[in-house]
């Protein structure tokens, strides 16, 4: 984690498992954690150290509202951890159905709005990075 130490980094997706571990993780590496999800009782819970946004990350607007807000704030994110989530039910590509993968378009609508509304901010950081996690295990796609 060396490297994170007073870096800016928004978790999108962060209400999950992964996205508390990961703010745990990265506020304790001193990291300046913003962490973005739907749900604001399970960002609340997040480690004590990070910033919970409340945002639908699947809306365009909202999301551009968010990214605009923070700037308006004095923040420039430096890394964007984003997580997407993965198939259902471990049944392989064969296996999906279009439930299964409308679930993750709504994944990859939000990759796409979240990806355009801080794009600028990454780019202008001298350590930025944009990371894209689909799942926790990669056993079954």
């Amino acid at each position: 984690m060396a490297g994170v130490a007073g870096r800016t980094v928004l978790i999108a997706g962060a209400t999950s498992a992964a996205g508390a571990a990961a703010a745990h993780t990265l506020t304790a590496a001193g990291a300046h954690v913003i962490a973005v999800g739907r749900d604001a009782a399970t960002l609340a819970a997040l480690s004590a150290g990070a910033r919970g946004e409340v945002c639908d990350l699947s809306d365009e607007d909202a999301v551009a509202a968010l990214a605009g807000r923070l700037r308006g704030d004095g923040v420039c994110v430096d890394g964007v951890l984003h997580l997407v989530g993965g198939w259902r039910g471990g049944g392989g590509l064969a296996g999906q159905t279009d439930a299964d993968y409308r679930f993750l378009e709504h994944g990859f609508t939000a990759l796409r709005h979240v990806s355009r509304a801080f794009d600028a901010d990454v780019r202008a950081s001298a350590a930025g990075r944009f990371a894209i996690v689909s799942s926790t295990a990669v056993q079954r796609p």
